[in-house]
């Protein structure tokens, strides 16, 4: 094998397979990257930890030598991003890969890329494509909200779910949800429901790039397949049932109140730098054209944030984690409103930028 390639297209790919190649695994060749170069398809890069994998293919690559062979990512990551020539050359040498740029210089010891994981190629029917801005937007809306503790499987990954002319991403842990729906301007022509890892969802956000353009999606044996350009980003699926969550999403309200995305995330960042990890939660007191939100913890101190809204209604006290909320206000636009609804409470709180979006959070009891 030898190839040779601009260095910041390697370092490009490399990082991204270093990002998915497994860590101290019982089967060192996964904490590799595989190259394979190829006379006619080129490069292509290619990495996977059994439930996340993907494939890279650089056409800016001028392959001189056919060859494949798997290498450390971690190594090869550390090596390509001290290079500061604008091109490198990779050839395989009596089992190591040496990376040859200007005045330097490395040899770094490989193995046979026969014992690699073979990753699926995308169908050449049954794919359906998207607006890749779409989904971004969609998936960072959600994620977020995927259980991180171990228990219910299903509740560790986003529902990913297409029916007729609707793309519906939804997250929860069990103490708040994450909704995002969109109307797609074609029928994709097939239904799909399948819940998709967030390490998979936020790789494939990671490889779109600024300019994502239109991507493509497709089910491969219990593998979800998306493909961005020349990449190809596989998730395995998770099994289990996703919990029904439409009854949990309170209806529209009137009772709430409307301000700026980035005025509520002030306030909340402001009150809990008073909170501690035994006392994670923050007072809404919601009053005649005043949102206060209080925090208090004993051994810290206590503050209080006075913020301006348009209310009509009773007073109410309410308790959320400050948490929880800041995470759903990151991925909304800055100078948009957020609406917050609420009933009691002991009732779940819904907040929404848009008819596209809704965030549901369990409130936590005030002392």
């Amino acid at each position: 094998m030898k190839v040779t390639l601009p260095t910041q297209v390697l370092l490009d790919a490399v990082g991204h397979g270093a990002a998915v190649a497994a860590t101290k695994s019982p089967k060192p060749i996964l904490e590799g990257v595989a190259l394979r170069a190829d006379a006619t398809t080129g490069l292509a890069l290619e990495a996977t930890d059994l439930d996340v994998g993907i494939r890279i293919h650089l056409d800016e690559a001028d392959v001189q030598e056919a060859g494949a062979m798997v290498v450390p990512a971690t190594r090869l990551l550390s090596v390509v991003r001290e290079v500061d020539e604008e091109f490198v050359t990779l050839a395989e040498e009596d089992g190591s890969l040496t990376i040859t740029t200007g005045q330097s210089h490395f040899r770094i010891r490989g193995e046979d890329a026969d014992g690699f994981v073979e990753l699926p190629f995308f169908p050449d029917e049954g794919g359906v494509s998207l607006p890749g801005e779409m989904l971004r937007r969609m998936i960072r809306r959600t994620v977020f909200a995927t259980a991180k503790e171990a228990g219910r499987y299903a509740l560790h990954g986003v529902l990913f779910h297409m029916d007729g002319k609707n793309l519906e991403l939804v997250a929860t842990d069990g103490r708040r949800l994450a909704r995002a729906v969109r109307v797609l301007d074609e029928v994709p022509g097939r239904d799909m429901r399948v819940i998709v890892g967030p390490k998979g969802l936020s790789l494939l956000d990671r490889v779109m790039g600024s300019d994502p353009g239109v991507l493509s999606v497709a089910l491969e044996e219990r593998q979800v397949l998306f493909r961005v350009g020349g990449t190809l980003v596989i998730s395995r699926l998770i099994d289990g049932t996703f919990p029904s969550y439409e009854d949990v999403i309170p209806a529209a309200s009137e009772t709430g109140f409307e301000l700026a995305v980035a005025d509520l995330a002030a306030a909340l960042r402001r009150a809990s730098l008073l909170t501690t990890r035994d006392a994670q939660s923050v007072e809404f007191g919601i009053g005649d054209a005043q949102l206060t939100i209080r925090s208090r913890a004993p051994e810290v101190g206590e503050a209080r944030i006075d913020v301006p809204i348009v209310y009509e209604g009773p007073p109410q006290k309410l308790g959320f984690n400050p948490g929880f909320i800041s995470e759903a206000l990151k991925v909304m636009d800055a100078e948009s409103q957020v609406r917050f609804e609420f009933t009691n409470g002991k009732a779940p709180g819904r907040l929404s930028d848009g008819d596209d979006y809704v965030y549901v959070i369990m409130p936590i009891a005030l002392e």
